[in-house]
């Protein structure tokens, strides 16, 4: 009892020291360049199925993006086009898997490599690797989705054929019960055990199926374990961003107390307003040089934040199925590496083997 407790102690340090390694936030501001571009593309089209001028959304949705985004649900609320707003949320969730399935499942390689291993996990091996395993990434949580959406859509046909007749209705309402319900257990295990997808295909070189078959094997089985680690991983995610948000607040006042200090009070205050007014009529961008200058502050220290916290989320992931892995299947960390050896960046020395050469003998003729 006393081992697995030591084992614990020492994940919990290596957390911190691991989530904030400066190499995985770089990782994770490659993915947010990339994901920002997509997921504004995602928003141009729906915003251009809602008016019918492609190239002006798309120069709205690029120079606006929050006031695009905005305006664009609002007015799809408003106009009842439910089915265009479900489809540009699962096109933005697509567009975040298809990201995350390189960029994060690289991040967890390496956190799973640096909390089980005594060794510093190298960028280029966490992205060899990313890139062998993209596609098992992105179809364990995007596989399950589109299962559930193929039954709902099923369901729905079924009761749709009910109606014609009530003989049909007797034979289609149990078949489109039980895909309904085959469908809200898809969804409740992606919801409940999705985030071991990754930390598991990272760890175990797992394939889609594999991935899959843990995540509801420790999700119904052990629920309880798992809702309770991802509490503690919740509550240490949120002191994180809470730390994070006490930073950029402390630097964006600093900023604008220079501000003050060089255009006084009512140039300060005309430069704010500038920022939060003129975006949303006339040009698109504040004109002064000021003004361009606390736009760009605001967006390093915004992007920053948000890369630290994917960081940390990726991090506590991966330590949330190692203590899955250690309380549940008793296995002890040391034991969990992830190495194959057929794998190219295969390093037996890393892992405190020793290469012992075996002279072959030849036998006589």
């Amino acid at each position: 009892m006393e081992e697995p407790r030591i084992e614990v102690l020492e994940l919990l340090r290596k957390i911190r020291k691991s989530a904030g390694d400066q190499r995985k936030i770089f990782l994770a501001l490659y993915g947010l360049l990339l994901f920002v571009p997509l997921a504004l593309t995602v928003v141009a089209l729906g915003r251009a199925s809602l008016t019918g001028q492609i190239g002006a959304e798309f120069e709205a949705a690029f120079l606006r993006p929050v006031a695009a985004t905005r305006g664009f649900f609002g007015a799809a609320f408003e106009a009842g086009r439910w089915g265009l707003m479900a489809t540009t949320l699962l096109g933005l969730w697509f567009a975040a898997m298809a990201v995350g399935s390189f960029f994060g499942l690289a991040i967890t390689r390496m956190a799973a490599i640096e909390l089980t291993c005594e060794r510093r996990a190298e960028v280029k091996e966490a992205l060899r690797f990313a890139r062998r395993h993209f596609l098992w990434a992105f179809l364990t949580p995007s596989g399950l989705l589109l299962a559930a959406i193929v039954l709902l859509a099923a369901a729905a046909l079924a009761f749709s054929l009910g109606r014609v007749s009530e003989p049909l209705l007797v034979v289609a309402a149990p078949v489109a019960i039980v895909l309904s319900l085959g469908a809200v257990v898809l969804v409740v295990g992606l919801v409940a055990g999705g985030i071991l997808a990754w930390p598991t295909i990272a760890t175990e070189w797992s394939d889609a199926f594999d991935a899959i078959t843990r995540v509801y094997g420790y999700s119904f089985s052990h629920s309880h374990r798992v809702l309770l680690y991802r509490l503690g991983a919740g509550l240490v995610l949120l002191g994180a961003a809470v730390a994070r948000g006490l930073r950029a607040a402390f630097a964006l006042l600093c900023f604008y107390l220079a501000l003050v200090v060089g255009f006084g009070l009512d140039g300060s205050r005309g430069i704010v307003e500038a920022i939060l007014k003129e975006p949303a009529a006339g040009s698109p961008f504040p004109r002064t040089v000021a003004a361009w200058t606390l736009v760009a502050c605001v967006a390093v220290l915004l992007t920053l934040a948000v890369a630290r916290l994917l960081v940390y989320r990726s991090v506590l992931q991966q330590a949330v199925y190692l203590l899955l892995r250690l309380r549940i299947d008793k296995v002890p960390l040391g034991n969990i590496d992830g190495y194959r050896p057929d794998d190219s960046a295969y390093d037996p020395i890393a892992q405190g083997f020793e290469l012992v050469e075996v002279e072959e003998e030849i036998p006589a003729e």
